[in-house]
């Protein structure tokens, strides 16, 4: 069972450490009291505590004294941080210890970061974070994913195609970049994916006043105890949506690209872990480009698929329309699959869906193809051909089975590899589009035959 820093335990190891040579002396006592003081703890509770102790303890009066307050605040922080939590309770008495013992500033506001580092997730999180996935043996993830399509269709008509792409990505551990035009549902579909998977969503509007801190967060000092503190950033959730991102400066952009790729966000030496579930969702505007900034390679490299929402048909619009009528659909969607069923599909797919040796040639007969292309300055790198095999086999699953087909290949090279190129000057002046070349190369490179497909 997880400890907790309560006052009882925080007055039990003081009381450890001034008894551990067998003797309660009057600087003891003042000590158990001062705590007992800025704890709250009853008069007569800490007169009993003391009586006990005193009798308990060794009458001798030359016994020598040891008494060291730094090893008992060390092992104070090991109890606090046992649970990997650190709460705003366990602080105070953290805090108290520190004043009772009259331990030095700077080294109590060096081990309260390293605690701080220790512990910088919640309670939800960690316990969602190490519960116990399904049985993969048994586990079916179809029916899941049939009821997470078909809950997001209720506020998205018309697009199920995007909706299974946006998530591929989300199942394949990545990122998703929606590039379209205003009000063809780029957020409500990211806030409908998270509705639907009872995840945590947060939103934040890119602009040229917005900061790193802004996104990641930051360490706030507190002057009440002298410790520093993380406040921790909207990217800290399951969902995030980076709204119009190529709105943001470069140095805004580039905050997103540790904990894209890496997880984790370092702020000031600190690296402080995300939670397991994990999807980012971007959207840009490809015609409006006043006052915006174009991603970079590396951080296009980031998302595995770059995607467009486009308009929808006239029926699918109609029925958008006479939904509408009764108030936002948006709100009445429910959760349907938890956190836990999410990440059971995520593990079946990375451990059960397979990829044959011939698929994987094909895919690396793709990025060649496309490296040695004469309308190509930068091709596809090795991490593009890893997103490819993550995405098709993600894509698989979605699709109903527990291995890939040539045509997973053809149907995501586009999304997957288009982003990351960079065109030669002579193919922009003839409008040569990137996904045009890939889908020329996708229908030059000879497909392979495969008896079983990767079964």
């Amino acid at each position: 069972m997880n400890q907790e820093l309560n006052a009882a335990n925080t007055m039990k190891l003081l009381l450890i450490e001034a008894l551990r040579d067998k003797r309660l002396d009057e600087t003891d006592k003042q000590k158990i009291i001062a705590l007992a003081d800025l704890l709250g703890i009853s008069k007569a509770k800490v007169e009993q505590q003391l009586h006990e102790s005193i009798a308990a303890a060794d009458a001798a009066k030359d016994a020598p004294r040891h008494f060291d307050g730094k090893a008992l605040f060390l092992s104070a922080c090991d109890y606090a941080s046992d649970d990997g939590v650190l709460t705003e309770i366990e602080k105070k008495h953290l805090f108290a210890l520190k004043e009772v013992l009259k331990i030095e500033d700077d080294w109590y506001r060096r081990r309260m970061q390293e605690i701080t580092i220790l512990c910088n997730t919640s309670k939800d999180e960690i316990l969602d974070d190490n519960a116990d996935i399904s049985d993969l043996e048994k586990f079916d993830p179809a029916p899941l994913i049939a009821k997470i399509i078909a809950n997001i269709e209720k506020v998205i008509v018309g697009k199920t195609e995007v909706i299974k792409q946006v998530l591929t990505a989300a199942l394949a551990n990545s990122h998703a970049l929606l590039e379209d035009v205003p009000g063809t549902g780029k957020t409500m579909l990211a806030r409908a994916l998270a509705a639907t998977i009872d995840c945590n969503f947060k939103r934040v509007q890119f602009t040229p006043d917005l900061l790193p801190m802004d996104v990641t967060g930051t360490m706030i000092y507190n002057p009440a105890d002298s410790s520093f503190s993380f406040k921790r950033g909207p990217v800290f959730t399951n969902i995030f949506l980076a709204d119009e991102i190529n709105r943001a400066t470069p140095r805004t952009q580039s905050s997103l690209l540790e904990v894209m790729e890496e997880r984790q966000v370092s702020i000031d030496g600190a690296a402080f872990a995300i939670p397991n579930v994990f999807f980012v969702l971007a959207t840009q505007n490809p015609v409006e480009q006043h006052g915006t900034y174009p991603l970079p390679e590396a951080q296009l490299d980031r998302f595995l698929l770059k995607l467009s929402m486009g308009y929808p048909d006239r029926s699918h619009e109609r029925d958008m329309l006479t939904a509408r009528r009764s108030g936002n659909p948006l709100a009445t969607l429910r959760p349907i699959v938890s956190r836990r069923e999410f990440r059971s599909i995520q593990q079946y797919i990375r451990e059960k869906v397979t990829i044959s040796p011939e698929l994987l040639d094909y895919i690396l007969s793709l990025a060649e193809a496309l490296r040695k292309h004469p309308e190509l300055i930068l091709g596809p790198s090795p991490r593009a051909s890893i997103a490819l095999m993550n995405a098709v086999r993600a894509w698989a699953c979605v699709s109903g089975r527990n291995y890939v087909i040539p045509d997973d290949i053809k149907t995501l090279v586009g999304p997957v590899f288009a982003h990351r190129l960079m065109l030669q000057p002579h193919a922009l002046v003839k409008r040569v589009t990137a996904t045009d070349v890939v889908m020329a190369v996708s229908n030059s490179v000879p497909v392979p035959v495969s008896k079983d497909s990767g079964r």
